[in-house]
């Protein structure tokens, strides 16, 4: 498993620095040890993992401008874990209601030494609760309220969740397909950019949508 690993950063990433390698591959090391006995991660295909969520997380992090973030729902730490070691000037909070995911989230801030990053047990959708960073990162998140709404429907709700808390002023979201579907009149009135991810390893793609608040 380490070797995979190791082999798998070096060919995606072979411009980052050995620092950058070293806490990426430790951070995946302890995440899959994790998903063996716990299901933190959306796959167990190291190559998978490596070339999509890694790579689009990377991604993310280059077009994302903000000095502090919420990772909302961040579970095993994607993309929030990766803008933190790739950004070390930009605060993360990694912010999750469930107990396994905060327990690992702390034990990844611990051993890889990331101070930038604040791991925070907070249900989202607490009406008491209140982002204190100025942008927000959704990916693929949902929950038993939205989950079958249609995907504007679903923007919508959390974008009107997030504007409770003054501080944001913008949310990045981290999503597929169904983000070009979007309406003329929702892209107008949220100041949204599409930004597509493209990746050499897939031929679906992936976009990151900014949305101005």
């Amino acid at each position: 498993m380490a070797d995979k690993i190791a082999v798998t950063i070096h060919e995606v990433f072979s411009d980052l620095s050995l620092e950058e390698v070293n806490l990426i591959k430790n951070y995946l090391t302890l995440l899959f040890k994790w998903h063996a006995t716990d299901n933190i991660v959306s796959s167990s295909d190291v190559e998978y993992v490596i070339k999509r969520e890694i790579y689009d997380s990377r991604m993310l992090s280059k077009l994302a401008c903000g000095t502090s973030f919420t990772d909302i729902g961040s579970g095993g730490g994607i993309p929030g874990v990766i803008l933190a070691i790739l950004n070390p000037d930009r605060h993360v909070t990694l912010l999750d209601r469930k107990s396994t995911f905060i327990e690992f989230l702390e034990i990844v801030k611990s051993e890889l030494k990331l101070k930038n990053i604040i791991v925070q047990k907070q249900d989202f959708f607490d009406k008491k609760y209140m982002i204190n960073t100025e942008c927000v990162l959704f990916k693929n998140f949902s929950n038993k309220k939205i989950a079958k709404m249609h995907f504007e429907d679903k923007l919508k709700y959390l974008i009107d969740t997030v504007n409770k808390s003054k501080s944001v002023s913008k949310v990045y979201i981290l999503t597929g397909t169904p983000v070009l579907q979007l309406s003329k009149q929702f892209n107008e009135d949220h100041k949204m950019n599409v930004h597509k991810i493209a990746s050499p390893y897939f031929d679906t793609s992936r976009y990151v949508a900014e949305l101005h608040i």
